[in-house]
């Protein structure tokens, strides 16, 4: 399986080193309590690989596995055991950290938490688990420094598969414009996969149908540990009655007490190993179903991330068109004006040729000396001047200063009222010529990020397929595996409690046998 994220580099340290040795198994030793600066008790729990030893508490691996997760969104991460609900510690009447078996849970299942992800074939190379497992490094150093510093809040602004980055170079800011559409877990997908869809719904029954029948079975296992501790009051009751009795009676009555006492041993034992062999990694598995279920959505979105960017393309080159359309007409609009600007002032005037200063072309006529081409055309207008033009030509010339000093002084206190509206107007009169070409600017430049943006989804989408399915074929065979040794395990232990009450019992009988019959 190729490697899945391109926010961090394998590395050979000396964890690494000794993850891949003979001696890499991952043991947590025990388990202590301890104080933080505000003096909040908590269990810190050691761990140690070969001849390394770190400790940390519940949250930190809770931060570990959320930062795996992030870091490797195709990767199946190991969960860890779940925290307790209100219910579960009202059940308890007493605080997790002060309860013995239930912290002896937690350092089982969280060694193996630890030691499933050192087996991984990719997080096994991730250099912020070998941190978490190395000694003296604060871990919140680990999770405020590159690479979980340096990711983007939104993993669908990730770039997963590491061949692009290298085909293309470090691209990952396309995918963080505001252009990118990012999906949301209800979007529908137009074309899903049938591959990718059958496991979807394949992974929702399993997780279904594991969480429901779960607390069955963890209520199956109470109740025998119940049972158990009857067992103990009932072998209590059966020695104190073979008191009262004489010979072979009040030694087959003993006997049973016996007995009765080593079935509430082998039960406290067979629910023991069910609780370690069988109980917990069903529960972790109900969880693994989740993990799934969430490594499936991502791929889900990723997919649906590409069909958005599809849509959000063609709808953008739509646009393009129309602006492109619109430019067009405009553009033979102005050329159709240019053109009926140039015939207005080429056309001639009729006066004029009547008048003989112009002929038919619109060429000027030289006069000859003494010739006055008005007064030899008795069709010709004759000049005006201010003498000879009409009455109430002169009355408005002579009336038209008076009503200039009239509209300056009724104007002057609008002055300013109208410079605001004229600003305004500016504002609000944009040139729809430069308007639409900076649109058009705006939308080529969408429309190159937009195709740079699906080239790189669709091949990172296939890159997610590929890593995702290689990763659920690898967890199947481990799963089956698991199973198998899960269901052994299950048999050998109610064998072997019922191989131990059955000597028991064999005993009592013969005793029983011993006891005279009279009539």
């Amino acid at each position: 399986m190729t490697t899945a994220n391109s926010y961090y580099t394998p590395c050979s340290c000396n964890i690494h080193r000794l993850l891949t040795s003979d001696d890499s198994f991952i043991y947590i030793t025990g388990s202590q309590k301890q104080s933080d600066a505000a003096g909040k008790a908590y269990v810190a729990y050691n761990i140690r690989l070969g001849s390394m030893e770190s400790k940390h508490r519940y949250s930190e691996f809770e931060s570990l596995c959320k930062a795996l997760t992030k870091l490797h969104p195709t990767v199946i991460v190991p969960p860890i055991p779940e925290k307790h609900s209100i219910m579960d510690y009202a059940a308890l009447q007493t605080r997790v950290k002060d309860d013995i078996a239930m912290v002896e849970k937690r350092k089982r299942m969280l060694q193996t938490f630890l030691n499933r992800v050192a087996k991984h074939p990719v997080l096994n190379h991730d250099h912020v688990f070998h941190r978490f497992l190395e000694s003296g490094v604060p871990w919140s150093d680990v999770l405020h420094s590159p690479p979980l510093s340096i990711m983007p809040k939104n993993t669908m602004q990730m770039i997963v598969n590491n061949d692009i980055l290298a085909a293309r170079g470090n691209s990952n800011h396309i995918l963080s414009s505001h252009l990118i559409p990012i999906p949301s877990a209800t979007y529908i997908l137009n074309n899903p996969d049938p591959q990718f869809e059958e496991s979807e719904q394949f992974t929702y029954r399993v997780a279904n149908y594991m969480s429901n029948n779960l607390e069955k079975s963890q209520r199956k296992v109470i109740r025998r540990l119940e049972l158990a501790n009857d067992y103990a009051e009932l072998g209590a009751v059966y020695n104190g009655f073979s008191l009262n009795e004489e010979n072979e009676v009040a030694n087959a009555i003993e006997k049973i007490g016996q007995a009765v006492d080593a079935s509430y041993s082998n039960m406290g034992e067979m629910v023991t190993m069910l609780e370690g062999d069988f109980a917990e990694p069903i529960q972790e598995y109900a969880q693994f179903a989740h993990t799934i279920k969430q490594v499936l959505k991502f791929r889900h979105m990723k997919h649906a991330q590409v069909e958005m960017i599809e849509t959000s393309l063609a709808s953008k080159k739509e646009h393009m068109q129309e602006l492109s359309d619109m430019e067009g007409e405009a553009r033979r609009l102005e050329e159709a004006i240019a053109r009926e600007h140039t015939i207005g002032q080429n056309a001639v005037n009729v006066d004029d040729i009547n008048n003989g200063t112009v002929d038919a072309d619109g060429n000027p006529i030289s006069a000859p000396n003494g010739f006055d081409p008005v007064q030899s055309n008795p069709y010709a207008r004759p000049p005006t001047s201010p003498t000879t033009s009409s009455p109430s030509a002169r009355r408005a010339s002579i009336s038209s200063p008076a009503r200039r000093r009239s509209r300056y002084a009724w104007s002057g206190p609008m002055q300013m009222v109208n410079a605001v509206s004229h600003t305004i107007q500016g504002l609000i009169d944009v040139d729809p010529v430069a308007t639409r070409r900076n649109q058009i600017g705006k939308t080529k430049d969408a429309i190159n990020i937009l195709e740079e943006a699906l080239d790189i989804t669709q091949l990172d989408l296939e890159g997610i397929s590929k890593d995702v399915q290689a990763d659920l074929d690898r967890f199947q065979t481990e799963k089956i595996s698991d199973l198998k040794d899960m269901l052994l395990a299950f048999a050998k232990a109610h064998i072997r409690y019922c191989q131990k009450n059955l000597e028991s019992w064999q005993e009592v009988k013969d005793d029983i046998d011993k006891i005279p019959v009279q009539f």
